[in-house]
């Protein structure tokens, strides 16, 4: 009789937990369920960058950054950089990383042309915004282009009146400005067919002298390449050069002359030297898409363009307690510029 009541109590046992453990497993499962609908939202809400070159470019990229890292505070984002460094063996791994990471991905330089065609289309639950590219055609990839030819044509229209301004000290009687570029690509060969025809507009007989320095990451060459301006008579040179332009405001103040910013309002870099700024607002247009992805207000496969009518490039002075080498009279003549741009009163030229 014990050994069958000790025989019923190990069955009593066995059976309890058995149903013990069915009912944890219940209870795991019906806890699991909402932390995975709470692991979704997060996704949804990270964003991944993935820049060419890298940060601390005070140009460029840092603006890119600065749209994702308004994104955060604003729209409640989470994201991660991914750096290339203009290494091309990283432009697939950065990006396939990227996307495994983050269902938005945005894509900073034209470098990515090629790349982010064919990821994209390996990862067709992934929103790309590819940005200073247009392509169309394939749903799940923005671009966003910058109308970067006419913000360059206000600076080129600038340094031709600043340059015939020879009671500024620096400024010879010659009228010759010039231009640092990265590289000779089309999308530097449109700043450069602004910032000439800008000139041109003010004074035709301005000359305008640009050097490829061939780097967009070495300040040394972009130092190289100004002094080289400088040293032909410019009075003022415009880099358009990400990280190799600190190279030109180096030269700047070497020589006495003066600069030209870009991208990002680089005039507390050096405002001795940096006179203005062409502003191209690669983080607002970053911001702006993210916010449209989030609000579903996006136009899928489609090109966005950032030009003056848009805010997407500007001419900027800096804040007023700098000093300051452009006058009310100038600033007065540069929205006139500007109005005659929007209304297409004046055809900006385009090196594309």
């Amino acid at each position: 009789m014990k050994k069958r009541l000790s025989l019923l109590l190990v069955l009593v046992l066995a059976v309890s937990s058995l149903l013990a453990g069915c009912g944890k497993g219940n209870e795991e499962k019906e806890e699991a369920k909402p932390a995975t609908e709470e692991a979704k939202e997060q996704k949804v809400d990270k964003v991944g960058l993935v820049v060419a070159g890298g940060l601390g470019d005070r140009s460029f990229y840092d603006s890119s950054n600065e749209g994702v890292e308004k994104a955060k505070e604003d729209l409640g984002i989470e994201y991660k950089v991914y750096e290339c460094r203009n290494d091309p063996s990283l432009y697939t791994d950065q990006l396939i990383q990227a996307s495994e990471y983050a269902p938005i991905v945005a894509v900073v330089g034209f470098e990515f042309y090629d790349v982010v065609q064919e990821v994209a289309k390996e990862f067709p639950d992934v929103n790309y915004i590819y940005v200073d590219n247009e392509i169309e055609g394939i749903d799940n990839l923005t671009t966003i282009s910058y109308v970067e030819n006419e913000g360059s044509f206000l600076a080129g229209a600038l340094a031709a009146m600043l340059t015939q301004e020879t009671s500024i000290e620096g400024i010879d009687e010659g009228k010759v400005i010039g231009m640092v570029g990265g590289k000779d690509l089309p999308v530097i060969r449109n700043f450069k067919a602004g910032y000439e025809a800008g000139a041109k507009y003010i004074d035709p007989e301005v000359k305008v002298e640009t050097i490829f320095a061939g780097d967009f990451e070495d300040p040394a060459k972009g130092k190289e390449s100004a002094l080289a301006l400088y040293s032909r008579g410019a009075d003022i040179v415009y880099q358009v050069a990400g990280k190799t332009g600190e190279g030109v405001f180096e030269a700047a103040e070497e020589s006495g002359k003066y600069a030209i910013g870009v991208d990002t309002d680089q005039r507390y870099i050096n405002p001795d030297v940096i006179v203005a700024s062409m502003v191209k607002r690669v983080g607002a247009s970053i911001y702006d898409t993210i916010e449209k992805i989030q609000k579903d207000t996006l136009e899928p496969g489609k090109v966005y363009y950032y030009g003056l009518e848009e805010n997407g490039v500007e001419l900027s002075f800096g804040e007023p307690d700098m000093k300051q080498f452009v006058t009310d009279e100038m600033i007065e003549k540069l929205e006139d510029i500007k109005k005659k741009i929007v209304n297409n009163e004046i055809e900006v030229p385009t090196g594309k």
